[in-house]
């Protein structure tokens, strides 16, 4: 079994782990648990925190050092810890939680308060457990089932074997507490937390019960006096210093154990969930480390991968951080602390809490529908009941607590994109839709919590947010979405774009153009008047409610840009939903790619493979001292797959190369903050060769893997995925000379996540030798843009002058259809260009008293002639109705080229040729542009011939407008503008 040690993050090879189980998994299964590294992002703004948990579990048990912005609960650098408290938010940006913290000490009095023990050493951890030895001669181990926090401690021998129980200070800001010996070995208590990075003045409480498996000798309580009574039961205080301790004596058991159960709804149910966990099952510190060790086998193993030892370390290392968040709500009963404060139930599934949603909603909700489907459900639940009981739908909450941080509206793309991935379950679809919508569409109603669109009203006037200066008083101050106006309206477009095309894909086609419509509104931001470094002009700018630009030079700070967490430099590239506005605004296709060259510096890339280059941003946190790539923050996450909407899929992975090798195996692994597990699923998509480029869209980018296998299963009793990329390099970019999907080529530069989830076949061939390859070049296989402005709508024009003789077949041209780009006229170039390939981008029919027959249609100068082959029996009038429809294969987030239209027309059939007939008709009935047969049936000709009767009638006419301009505009895919 692999461990890793805190001391020094080496493998070691280990026989007899102190209190490891005798067999925690099979002999012959693999132990990804082991693999996994939980010190790493402990450093370098990280934020994580390297102690015991299980999948998605409520408790997270791990030592504390530090309470700020840097180290939100503990530096791996530190060397020394407060003690062990029992929940985390794993690598966010400000500290949080961190309640009843507990210190193993071997002085005369337990510890009362905070006070820093140093690390001995042999300080280790993997999923499921973490292990160190102090310089006070305890060992502390730490281990977890979902809702109970294990603790084994080892001392010396000594009859002050003492364990402390602070329960007024936390991570955060706690306020009122209280605790008490419930008996000689139980201790039972609350604390009442404050929120998180300043975002609400409301707390929530958190409740425990805690049991020894032996009676300690002596315990007491203190308060804020920092004095210890012993005896004393019970203590409650509105703020400050409070807690308990317990004393052992040792000299002949080494040992204690403590089981720490958690709840948000009642000290009962913290103990319902200690003892249906641990104690009625007579669990041990052992077997709970069995156990979850077995469960992080169970979800870890859904991605099993070849690849050399030290990817395997990071891979899993990785996923494990990506299935942390969002954390169990509920306790084993079901009941659970709303949005609304109330206690509530879940019946039959569980609740899960503490959203990062402007940060997960690009990556991790994929990543969980993809390989935890199941889990994703419940988790989509939660976020349904979010909505009942808050009023609205979240921002960012924690617990039960809404914080409103970050700008722009995440929640509805997060919500988009479980749309799409099918983890809305059925019986609460409508409902969640609606909410949806109106997140939207309106503001939130006075008396809830959640900001969601305050400037819903304006923004669908207008097409932007308006932005106001947080120095100045008013919006700006109160509001983050007013004052990053900029970035904020880059958000909701993505977000537009996002539900539109889940819209789209659950057939609601008025919806969806709507939505796709507002997709493009980050253009309302493009300024062309402003001169960039490296000779570019023109970028985002924040908008005044006056429609007036905020230009400010491209490092300006976020008080004045209007932009969150970024650059205007990073920001003017998150428009991910439409490739080809960007294109067009950057001046075309080679001008976007001289841009984007500049902003990735490519000539480094390609100087110094695998190297991050100095013009990029040092790091997560780094947002406003750089113009070029942020490698790890989420407005720029999807930048490298720009190049694959543009013809330059190679140039993907050479940005790709740096920046995953930007995630070692070490405290300093990864690029700032994970934020809750965005950062990781992004590194596991990516190195498996897929990426969620566009939420809602189901457009999952590909990219060269940087595993030679992988094996996925898709969900607990889901379809197998098999994934092949032989020759992958894991610290230099290769290059994707060509995808097979299910043995079929595949070209395109993507795929649909619904042939992802179907199971089967992905194949990767690659080489080293970007020059050699040209797959993915071909303007038809770029990335698509999912919310485009321009349409294209079929025009027809009659024929005129044309004749049908009475029992004679022949083959006539009956209109002429050309299709015209709204605005554009190389929009219908492109959509020739495009169609062509396959065939023409039309088919008509013609409908004759029931009996249909196909129309031919015929390429003719840029326009196609529908031509009818038919004999009629007799003269006379005959009416029919002509459809005309697309045939231009579309992906599944986008409507049909132009809808199915329909007219009618009126044919008139002479009983002689006319005196002065047109040339010919081509008496071969498939016409230069083949043909098809009528079905059988009356009216039908068995030849394939369309045959009918009618009265006499001098000459045939198609009775239709001179120029018909069919109704229902149709959405073009564009790869680019040139």
């Amino acid at each position: 079994m692999r461990r890793w040690t805190g001391a020094a993050l080496a493998v070691t090879v280990a026989i007899g782990i102190v209190g490891a189980p005798v067999s925690a998994v099979a002999a012959d299964a693999p132990d990804y648990a082991s693999l996994v590294n939980p010190f790493v992002g402990t450093e370098s703004e990280g934020n994580a925190y390297p102690g015991a948990t299980v999948p998605f579990g409520m408790v997270q048990l791990s030592p504390d050092n530090a309470s700020i912005h840097q180290w939100t609960s503990y530096s791996h650098e530190a060397g020394r810890v407060w003690g062990f408290s029992h929940r985390h938010v794993n690598s966010a940006g400000c500290p949080a939680a961190g309640e009843l913290l507990v210190t193993p000490t071997t002085t005369s009095t337990p510890q009362m308060g905070r006070q820093f023990t140093d690390i001995a050493g042999d300080e280790t951890a993997e999923a499921g457990y973490y292990g160190v030895s102090l310089t006070n001669g305890v060992r502390a181990e730490l281990t977890a089932t979902e809702r109970v926090g294990v603790h084994r401690y080892t001392f010396p021998a000594t009859e002050t074997a003492n364990i402390s129980f602070n329960v007024g200070e936390t991570l955060a800001d706690s306020r009122s507490s209280g605790v008490e010996w419930v008996d000689d070995r139980t201790l039972e208590g609350w604390v009442e937390n404050a929120g998180f990075c300043g975002g609400t003045n409301r707390s929530e409480y958190v409740y425990f019960s805690a049991s020894f498996d032996r009676t300690p000798t002596a315990t007491g309580l203190w308060t804020n006096d920092q004095n210890y009574t012993p005896n004393w039961q019970e203590n409650h205080v509105g703020d400050g210093h409070n807690g308990a301790g317990a004393t052992f004596d040792t000299t002949e058991d080494a040992t204690v154990e403590v089981q720490v159960g958690v709840s948000f709804v009642s000290k009962e149910g913290a103990r319902a969930n200690r003892v249906a966990e641990v104690e009625e099952p007579g669990a041990t510190f052992d077997t709970v480390r069995a156990d979850a060790n077995a469960a992080w086998n169970d979800v870890l193993g859904r991605a099993d991968i070849t690849a050399s030892d030290p990817a395997k370390d990071q891979f899993y290392t990785q996923l494990y951080k990506a299935l942390l968040s969002p954390t169990i709500g509920s306790d084993v009963d079901g009941r659970y602390r709303g949005m609304d404060g109330e206690v509530h139930t879940a019946d039959g599934w569980t609740y899960h809490q503490t959203f990062s949603l402007w940060d997960t909603y690009r990556t991790q909700a994929t990543l969980h529908g993809l390989l935890v489907p199941e889990i994703a459900r419940d988790i989509v639940r939660s976020m349904y009941q979010h909505r009942v009981e808050g009023g609205w739908l979240p921002r960012w909450s924690l617990g039960s607590l809404e914080t409103n941080i970050m700008a722009g509206d995440p929640v509805s793309a997060w919500v988009a994109e479980n749309f799409t991935l099918g983890t809305v379950p059925d019986d609460i679809a409508d409902e969640l839709w609606d909410a949806l919508v109106e997140n939207a569409t309106t503001a939130p109603p006075s008396g809830v919590d959640s900001v969601g669109r305050q400037s819903a009203a304006f923004y669908l006037e207008h097409g932007h947010i308006p932005y106001h200066s947080e120095n100045d008083p008013g919006l700006g101050q109160q509001y983050e979405e007013y004052r990053h106006g900029g970035s904020a309206t880059m958000e909701f477009a993505q977000s537009d774009a996002a539900i539109g095309a889940a819209a789209q894909r659950l057939g609601m086609d008025d919806v969806a153009q709507e939505f796709l419509d507002r997709g493009q509104n980050w253009r309302n931001l493009w300024n062309d008047d402003v001169a960039l470094s490296g000779g570019f002009e023109g970028i985002v700018n924040a908008v005044t409610e006056d429609g007036e630009f905020v230009p400010v030079d491209e490092y300006e700070s976020v008080q004045e840009s209007g932009f969150h967490e970024g650059t205007q430099w990073q920001y003017q590239w998150m428009a991910n939903q439409d490739y080809a506005g960007l294109q067009e605004v950057m001046g075309g296709t080679e001008q976007f790619l001289d841009r984007l060259d500049y902003y990735f510096d490519m000539p480094s890339l390609l100087a110094e493979p695998g190297a991050s280059p100095s013009h990029w941003a040092s790091g997560g946190s780094d947002y406003y001292s750089s113009i070029g790539y942020n490698p790890g923050n989420e407005p720029t996450l999807m930048n490298p797959w720009l190049y694959s909407s543009a013809g330059e899929p190679t140039h993907v992975n050479d940005a790709l190369a740096a920046n995953l090798n930007r995630f070692p195996n070490t405290p300093g692994g990864g690029v700032g903050n994970d934020d809750l597990g965005t950062l990781a699923s992004w590194y596991v998509m990516a190195t498996l060769g897929v990426q969620p480029v566009a939420s809602g869209s189901g457009m999952l980018a590909l990219n060269s893997p940087r595993v030679q296998a992988a094996t996925l299963q898709l969900g607990e009793d889901g379809p197998t995925l098999e994934i092949t990329a032989e020759g992958a390099r894991e610290n230099l970019p290769s290059y994707i000379a060509g995808v097979t999907v299910d043995g079929e080529a595949h070209s395109e530069t993507w795929m649909d996540v619904e042939d992802f989830q179907d199971g089967g076949t992905i194949d990767f061939a690659l080489t080293d030798d970007a020059s050699s390859t040209d797959w993915g070049t071909a303007e038809g296989d770029w990335l698509p843009s999912v919310a485009d402005p321009e349409r294209v709508e079929p025009v027809v024009d009659p024929a005129q002058d044309v004749a049908f003789v009475a029992g004679e077949r022949s083959t006539e041209t009956i209109a002429t259809v050309t299709l015209l780009g709204s605005g554009d006229a190389d929009v219908a170039a492109v959509a020739f260009a495009a169609a062509e390939s396959d065939g023409a981008p039309i088919a008509a029919s013609i409908d004759i008293d029931g009996s249909v027959q196909d129309l031919t249609v015929i390429p003719e100068g840029g326009a196609w002639t529908l031509a009818l082959d038919a004999e009629f029996a007799d003269e006379g009038d005959i009416n029919g109705v002509v459809t005309i429809r697309s045939t231009q294969s579309t992906p599944r987030f986008a409507p049909e080229v132009f809808a199915a239209q329909s007219l009618a027309v009126t044919l008139a059939v002479v009983a002689t040729e006319p005196t002065d007939p047109t040339e010919p008709t081509d008496p071969d009935p498939a016409g230069p542009g083949g043909g098809s047969e009528a079905p059988d049936g009356d009216g039908a000709a068995q030849d394939g011939s369309l045959a009918t009767t009618g009265a006499a009638a001098p000459i045939i006419a198609v009775l239709v407008a001179l120029s018909m301009l069919i109704a229902g505009g149709a959405f073009l895919l564009r790869r680019r503008r040139a």
